[in-house]
């Protein structure tokens, strides 16, 4: 905390030139022991604040003033703080859920019981319904503000081995550039609140408003992979293939979608690839998991497809295993379907992801800022597909 409080502000810059969050620069000044907790969680623990309350073991979470009362230092440790809570959002998992600590140590352990209730609040993660990572295949870090992505086309032919000679020529498999770069643009949001509030507010409190604006930012960044999925990211052979509803069934009519339809765009998924993930507006949604299975009692929800199932944890799913979502920013009577395993990259710029802090003395508030440098590429467009239901 000394030195936090000595120089703060060469520690993040120092943090930023090598591209590291302050969390890793933190800990790169101090490592930590095997087991041990990292070195934000430390200097947390040092300046005792909590992040959460368990009213049961009689404590609760510190309020918002606590940051401030550490000097240079706990401000420091505000920003980092704000980021962390941002970053759980897009990166947390069902298996690990890292309240404010980047360690893997489970909350409330001999480790951690000094600000974890005593065991883990799986049902309490704020996630967006459909987290970005349904549709990121990888994430690719980057310097700079332009990328070009390489790509392979998907072909047996291209990738498979031959039975060769002695002395005969080795097939070989060759990488493609796309013609145009990625531009990865810049992407921000401010908190803004008076010093009374900031004194007030609970540190629990003010956790879950900087998770819903992260949630919202993974909401807005979905929307923005599903226009790079269905129209290709600006290079050729990059946009999804579509079908039409009454070429894979005959005997339906425009907008009326029919387990036949469904089960035979699914197959249009060929070997390799298989449908994971299946992104469509709100009436989409209901007629695909009302679709009739020869059982009016039983509908494509309930009806067990046997060794179709592909077994991925749902968002929500269909019993023929695949995962699917509804949302407005879908493209209206399209049900855009992915395997999520090779469709899209997401690429973001190292050191891009910045939490800074300013105090406007005139009018007492205080602001915290996000900005992130992010883009997508499409990775692989034989592993996107749309189905049009009004054709």
């Amino acid at each position: 905390m000394e030195r936090l409080n000595e120089n703060p502000l060469a520690i993040i810059k120092d943090a930023y030139r090598h591209g590291r969050t302050l969390s890793r620069h933190l800990d790169r000044l101090s490592p930590s022991d095997n087991g041990d907790i990292d070195a934000f969680s430390r200097l947390m623990k040092a300046a005792d604040i909590r992040v959460t309350s368990d009213p049961i073991a009689g404590y609760w979470a510190s309020e918002g003033s606590k940051f401030f009362d550490e000097g240079p230092a706990g401000r420091v440790l505000f920003s980092e703080f704000f980021a962390r809570k941002w970053r759980e959002v897009r990166w947390q998992t069902g298996q690990q859920r890292a309240i404010f600590l980047s360690s893997d140590d489970t909350p409330g352990s001999w480790q951690r019981p000094y600000a974890e209730a005593m065991q883990p609040r799986w049902d309490e993660m704020i996630t967006p319904a459909i987290p970005l990572s349904e549709v990121i295949a990888m994430t690719t870090p980057i310097t700079g503000q332009d990328y070009r992505s390489f790509y392979l086309e998907y072909s047996a032919e291209n990738l498979r081995q031959f039975r060769v000679g002695e002395s005969a020529e080795i097939p070989i498999t060759t990488l493609t550039d796309h013609e145009n770069v990625i531009t990865l643009k810049k992407y921000g949001r401010g908190l803004e609140a008076t010093y009374e509030q900031m004194r007030r507010m609970r540190v629990d409190k003010l956790a879950r408003i900087i998770q819903m604006m992260a949630v919202q930012s993974e909401i807005d960044k979905l929307a923005a992979a599903i226009t790079i999925l269905i129209n290709g990211d600006g290079n050729s052979n990059t946009s999804a293939t579509n079908s039409n509803l009454t070429t894979l069934d005959p005997d339906t009519v425009a907008g009326t979608l029919t387990l036949k339809a469904w089960l035979s765009w699914k197959m249009k998924f060929a070997n390799p690839y298989i449908i994971t993930t299946a992104l469509m507006q709100e009436a989409a949604a209901l007629d695909l998991a009302l679709l009739n299975t020869g059982s009016g009692n039983i509908p494509l929800v309930g009806y067990n497809a046997g060794g179709m199932v592909q077994g991925l944890t749902p968002i929500n799913q269909t019993s023929d295993g695949v995962r699917y979502g509804w949302t407005t920013d879908a493209t209206a009577n399209v049900i855009l379907g992915l395997d999520r395993r090779y469709a899209l990259e997401d690429v973001v710029e190292i050191g891009g992801e910045i939490a800074e802090m300013e105090r406007f003395i005139t009018n007492q508030t205080q602001v915290v800022v996000m900005t992130e440098v992010h883009g997508f590429a499409s990775l692989d467009a034989t592993a996107v597909r749309t189905l049009t239901l009004n054709a």
